[in-house]
């Protein structure tokens, strides 16, 4: 896959992410560092858990994957699942 396609599938598509991958993609910005200072009370871990899926064995076996091998994965899933959701150019045929 392009790069740019990929890119564009990753940034302009989240509507049509599952759960998971949108938790993947967002594990997968997050610093170590980022999460142990902010994992400091209960109500910050329940939202950290919502919005990371930390105990979401899905979540987890694709955050163990490299990051590129990821994303291209939800890029494919999504281009695949929805064959229409490209906005080309009608002049140059670009994205």
């Amino acid at each position: 896959m392009e790069p740019e396609l990929k890119k564009y599938l990753l940034e302009q598509c989240r509507d049509w992410m599952l759960k998971e991958e949108i938790k993947v993609l967002n594990r997968l910005g997050l610093t170590e560092h980022g999460e142990t200072v902010t994992r400091k009370n209960a109500l910050v871990e329940y939202k950290m858990e919502l919005f990371y899926g930390f105990q979401d064995k899905k979540v987890n076996d694709l955050v163990s994957l490299e990051k590129t091998l990821v994303e291209e994965r939800i890029a494919e899933r999504i281009l695949n699942d929805n064959p229409d959701i490209l906005n080309n150019c009608s002049n140059c045929g670009k994205l």
